[in-house]
């Protein structure tokens, strides 16, 4: 009876034994079909920085207002707004400059500039996303910042006559919080 028993155990434990060769011996064979490239992984989601991410989730604090905005014939390197307009011709240059004032946090601004031209059929004529955006990172003792930005664009020739809007968005990564302007000029050929 003895004997019975640990025939019983034994068996068990060659089972298990058994059942780890076989998922090493799969594990390792299906490394070795990837590593020479029989076999591509194909990740279905995109990789998430552990130390990144909030467990806790909570709103942060602080602001982010955009002011000041003026469309201009030409903006100065010291960002001062040449010759305010709101009418352009096809072909010019149209500048724009405005203020975002934001908290910081840890000492530090982050903020992201993206925007939208739509023509005077809604029609989307350009669009700046997130790869072609502009950026700006500052170091800053105060508990707010007042950034100034400029850009331009311009409505090249065969585009139509007339209402133009840009959907302007401001993003600070750092407070999770954005805010948007749409600003309308005209342009004639």
């Amino acid at each position: 009876m003895l004997f019975t028993k640990m025939n019983k155990q034994g068996g068990v434990i060659t089972q298990i034994l058994v059942l780890l060769i076989i998922v090493v011996a799969t594990s390792a064979v299906v490394l070795i079909l990837v590593n020479t490239g029989y076999i591509t992984p194909n990740p279905e989601n995109e990789q998430v920085d552990i130390l990144n991410t909030e467990f806790i989730p909570f709103e942060r604090e602080g602001v982010v207002v955009l002011s000041n905005f003026q469309f201009c014939e030409l903006v100065d390197n010291s960002y001062t707004c040449l010759l305010p307009t709101r009418q352009f011709a096809i072909g010019e240059q149209i500048h724009f400059t405005f203020h975002v004032e934001t908290s910081t946090v840890q000492d530090q601004v982050y903020l992201v500039e993206n925007y939208r031209i739509r023509g005077p059929d809604n029609t989307i004529l350009l669009d700046i996303e997130d790869e072609n955006n502009f950026y700006v990172e500052k170091i800053s003792t105060k508990d707010a910042e007042t950034v100034i930005f400029k850009d331009y664009f311009t409505v090249t020739e065969g585009q139509l006559q007339g209402q133009y809007t840009l959907e302007l968005l401001i993003t600070n990564p750092l407070l999770n919080k954005k805010t948007t302007l749409v600003e309308r000029f005209e342009v004639k050929g």
